[in-house]
């Protein structure tokens, strides 16, 4: 590997230092040939902490260890701010646990993940929303319940106590008054679940980073464990650290042997997240070193005279941008969106034929990945002979059928828990668990079968034997060895262990003659979702089977949101096209020769989440809250986010972009969006 004079500086270099440049520019490589020069000095892998901003960034460190062939790293740490911080409250839990408000602080304390913590919030807010709370709020209860989270994480992570995050809100907002009122209640419901988590000794994200900010990490205790176990830090992407995050680092610079920060001069995707570039800048006069990254071994200038036009366009800068056209590889239109992926499916060979290209070149990436369009594609690309994957950050498991149907079959064979399925949901289930089941039979024996008052289904001798002809004896058999093994399952059996039973009877031949990959992975995620449920629900407040049980149900079928989606049907081809959001790309995407920015024309590249509850600019430490937030700031902040964003994308891309649009939106509303207008003077 032959390294720039920058990245041989930034290896060797003792003390602090400080490696800014764009993406691509190769500070990551000096990063991670730091730690091999370390290792190969003798430095103990024990003694080095490196911290990256994404768990998937852990991996291209530990291979480079792995090739390296220096021999065991075991005890190397490779850890996300937030990891560290959960790990380390849970070690030194009882020097922080009482100074923490906590109920019971001799008792170990039980983690919540993002899944579990959403079902406690959303037994917080259920009694409120009867009571009326939130009246007028033009929010699913999903997104209440999302969007108080966010409140107190993005309190945490900004070094902010609940109620400094609250005031903050209150403060800043310049609307109808309403809001107010529901700010309120988001308040009441905020402190009541945290105040449940300190009496039943939970633990979810927010807290455990709360304890570490403020409890742990200027405890002097874990100071001197610090100072005696690591000698070197090192950390890749600090725009992307938290201000809870970067005090952390900070104090840890003070009892290093020796400490590299790299900084993405166009990065701070995670703002969302609390992330704050403005605020990591700190290290750079911190620093004995600082280092300059200039030279991209990513990108062209072509390239960034494309991300030059949208910001001039946007920002009202004045950089140069006559190359831009040079870097638009083609321009693919429909009118509607099925027609716009399809001319792209016919396109993309034909690029790939004149320009020497392998699948794994391209990267197509879109504001919103919805399961319309994700379908679309992956049959276009299919019929192509295309082979793709998707970069899948977050997900809602109720919009795979196969966890609809799983979700069905363990509410009938639990009728105590007043979950009642509706028929379209049935029918679907017998297609999806019976092979050769197709929706219209499955339908015909739905409507004469279920019951959905009860709920349950009849014994097949209810049918009339015509209709047990047209459906097929073969089908209608295994209908009635389904509602028998439902109406035979033992109500006291836990529902991880019920759903374990489920998949061994359904994945028998008869049922699926060949392996059903997909099912199984659906079973392996909801048997490890319910064990969390099972393991925690005492503490959360769930204290019957089942209370348990419908909790599960009701929290997947209302919108829970998952951090580790099941992986459904074949594995993802390492070697085929990328398909990504904007943000899961900047966030986990490597770079690509050609990129293809779906639905340029769309809005979605320019808006941010609605989020009344949880405004993530207002929670930033560094926000002045004198300053309401109006729409000129909304306004602003946009076109500056979208700047950021086209700029990370070209520095991630090594030739040519393709733009693909369509005329009209999902809803049919015609699409001339900010980046679209911005590219008018190239497309």
């Amino acid at each position: 590997m032959e390294l720039t004079a920058s990245q041989q500086e930034a290896i060797t270099a003792g003390q602090t230092s400080f490696l800014l440049g764009a993406a691509g520019t190769g500070k990551t490589v000096a990063l991670q040939q730091r730690l091999i020069r370390l290792l190969s000095m003798g430095e103990p892998a024990y003694t080095i902490l490196v911290m990256v901003a994404e768990p998937d960034h852990a991996d291209p460190y530990l291979n480079t260890v792995h090739q390296s062939g220096l021999g065991p790293y075991a005890d190397l740490k490779i850890t996300t701010y937030t990891q560290m911080a959960q790990e380390m409250v849970e070690l030194f839990w009882p020097l922080v646990a009482r100074p923490s408000g906590f109920t019971t602080p001799y008792r170990p304390p039980t983690f919540l993940s993002y899944d579990l913590a959403q079902l406690l919030m959303w037994h917080v807010i259920t009694p409120m929303l009867h009571e009326g709370a939130f009246a007028d709020l033009r929010l699913r209860p999903q997104q209440i319940v999302s969007q108080l989270l966010d409140t107190l994480n993005r309190a945490a992570l900004n070094g902010l106590s609940l109620e400094e995050a609250i005031e903050r809100q209150k403060r800043t907002w310049t609307g109808e008054p309403e809001r107010l009122l529901h700010l309120d209640d988001a308040a009441k419901a905020a402190r009541t679940f945290r105040q449940s988590c300190r009496d039943n000794g939970l633990l979810d994200l927010s807290l455990a980073v709360r304890v570490f900010d403020t409890q742990l990490v200027h405890h002097e205790v874990f100071k001197n464990y610090f100072r005696e176990r690591y000698r070197h830090l090192i950390v890749d992407n600090v725009e992307e650290q938290t201000p809870a995050g970067q005090n952390f680092v900070s104090e840890l610079m003070d009892v290093t042997q020796t400490t590299a920060v790299a900084y993405d001069g166009g990065g701070g995707y995670k703002r969302f997240l609390a992330a704050d570039p403005d605020g990591a800048r700190q290290f750079y006069q911190r620093s004995v070193y600082q280092f300059q990254f200039s030279d991209s071994f990513t990108t062209t200038p072509a390239l960034e005279n494309v991300a030059n036009l949208v910001e001039n366009f946007l920002l009202f800068t004045d950089k140069p941008t006559a190359l831009a056209k040079e870097a638009i590889s083609g321009v693919v239109y429909g009118r509607y969106r099925r027609e716009m992926v399809q001319n792209l499916a016919r396109f993309l060979p034909e690029l790939m034929a004149e320009r020497g290209l392998v699948p794994a070149d391209i990267a197509i990436i879109t504001p919103y990945l919805d399961g319309a369009l994700r379908y679309l594609l992956g049959n276009a690309l299919k019929e192509a002979g295309l082979p793709y994957r998707e970069l899948r950050r977050r997900s809602s498991p109720r919009d795979e059928p196969r966890v609809r149907a799983w979700l069905t079959w363990l509410a009938l064979a639990h009728p105590q828990w007043d979950v009642h399925p509706s028929a379209y949901d049935v029918a679907e289930a017998l297609t999806l668990s019976i092979h050769g089941f197709d929706p219209a039979r499955a339908e015909l024996l739905t409507e004469r079968l279920y019951r959905p008052d009860m709920p349950d289904l009849l014994p097949i001798s209810e049918l009339p034997p015509r209709l047990v002809e047209r459906v097929g004896f073969d089908l209608v058999g295994l209908v009635e060895e389904l509602r028998l093994w439902l109406e035979a399952v033992d109500a006291s059996l836990p529902l991880d262990h019920c759903l374990h039973d489920l998949f061994q009877l359904l994945s028998q031949k008869r049922f699926q003659p060949e392996p059903d990959v997909a099912g199984a992975a659906v079973c392996d995620w909801l048997v490890k979702a319910a064990t969390r449920l099972r393991q925690s629900a005492e503490a959360i407040g769930f204290k019957t089977p089942a209370e348990i049980g419908a909790a599960f149900i009701d929290g997947i079928n209302n919108g829970l949101v998952t951090a580790n989606p099941p992986d459904l049907g074949d594995p993802p081809d390492p070697d085929g096209i990328t398909i990504s959001t904007i943000y899961g790309y900047l966030l986990a995407g490597g770079p690509a020769r050609v990129q293809v920015w779906l639905e340029t024309a769309a809005t979605g590249w320019w808006d941010i989440p609605n989020q009344p509850l949880s405004n993530a600019f207002v929670l930033a430490q560094s926000y002045d809250v004198s300053r309401p937030w109006t729409v000129e700031e909304d306004y602003q902040i946009r076109n500056e986010l979208l700047a950021r964003l086209i700029r990370g994308l070209t520095a991630r891309c090594a030739e040519s972009v393709v733009l693909a649009t369509s005329d009209l939106d999902r809803r049919g509303v015609r699409q001339d969006g900010p980046l679209w207008r911005a590219l008018q003077p190239i497309r």
